[in-house]
């Protein structure tokens, strides 16, 4: 708040713009608003765009704005322009881990958005070695990302894991890493990738208990793309296991996943709309009522 005070009071910098996003992504988590998120993720927009026409460099609050923000508010196309921006720029000034994390995102976005696998391997597999020297946080996530799309796509020619250090060998070793060391946000990532594989696989006992492994951990409200997909999916899901005879509490959780698409759509119509329609087809056809 004191950068804050201090930008309105002398003009930008990198800092305060940062602050504001940052408060928004915090408005989005703590009270799960998207609103309140949308109208500090505009003012800070806008100092961006001031910023630009200056000399203040902007990489870093545009990586915070551009992978955790706007993805709630506009198709995943305009965040990937803006974060391949956010990369050649972080390049130029040399803060080279932030442009391997801005491309790290960059990929997933991508995936989520339906670009081809293949290529997508490809263009992961190419970057993993620099990722590995300059963003050694930013390369388990995408380890994790190469190996779900080649699992995908059945192809079993590479190991994604060694451009590690030797000791993370697979996703085994990978997840008592990151328990040891209580990074919670990449065993959370673990989760999230057995549960976005099971999902696809059609194995859906198994993506439920991904599922609510990944959700334990706090860090599953936080705001992030996999959040969209894996709160769509997860209905999906609960719904599929209550026509199963599973039990009555899944079509429960089902319904829950699909009060929550409803409030994010009242704010965000056009990213959460199509997926409230399906889930609300996979809800009647679950209650058996038919339109």
């Amino acid at each position: 708040l004191l950068e804050d005070r201090y930008s309105l009071q002398n003009g930008v910098c990198e800092e305060s713009i940062s602050a504001f996003i940052l408060f928004a992504y915090f408005q989005m988590f703590l009270t799960q608003s998207l609103e309140s998120g949308r109208q500090w993720r505009n003012i800070a927009k806008d100092m961006l765009e001031e910023a630009a026409k200056g000399t203040v460099t902007t990489s870093a609050p545009r990586f915070l704005l551009f992978a955790f923000v706007n993805i709630w508010y506009v198709p995943l196309q305009e965040s990937i322009n803006h974060l391949q921006v956010t990369e050649d720029m972080s390049l130029k000034f040399g803060d080279t881990d932030r442009a391997y994390m801005a491309q790290c995102m960059k990929f997933r976005f991508l995936f989520f958005r339906g670009e081809k696998l293949s290529i997508l391997s490809h263009d992961i597999g190419t970057n993993l070695q620099s990722m590995t020297r300059f963003s050694p946080w930013s390369v388990k996530y995408s380890v994790l990302d190469k190996e779900m799309i080649d699992s995908l796509t059945g192809d079993k020619s590479s190991n994604p894991y060694g451009v590690l250090d030797g000791i993370i060998r697979n996703k085994q070793s990978l997840l008592a890493d990151a328990q040891s060391k209580m990074h919670f946000q990449i065993v959370e990532a673990v989760h999230l990738q057995n549960f976005f594989l099971s999902f696809w696989m059609g194995d859906y006992e198994e993506a439920a208990k991904a599922s609510d492994r990944a959700m334990s951990f706090p860090t599953s409200k936080m705001p992030k793309v996999q959040l969209i997909y894996h709160i769509f999916y997860r209905g999906v899901v609960m719904f599929h296991l209550y026509r199963e005879g599973k039990g009555e509490h899944w079509l429960k959780e089902g319904e829950k996943m699909q009060d929550q698409l409803e409030t994010w759509v009242k704010t965000s119509k056009p990213i959460f709309e199509n997926k409230l329609i399906l889930l609300e087809a996979e809800s009647y056809a679950s209650t058996c009522n038919v339109v």
